[in-house]
């Protein structure tokens, strides 16, 4: 696995986690 393909996939899972963590938060209040 090469280390941009790896580097891609970190940043898309860490996106994902504050949209999701923006959306409870959101919900919540």
């Amino acid at each position: 696995m090469s280390t941009d393909l790896k580097f891609s996939v970190v940043t898309t899972v860490i996106v994902l986690s504050l949209i999701v963590a923006g959306a409870l938060t959101a919900v919540l209040h």
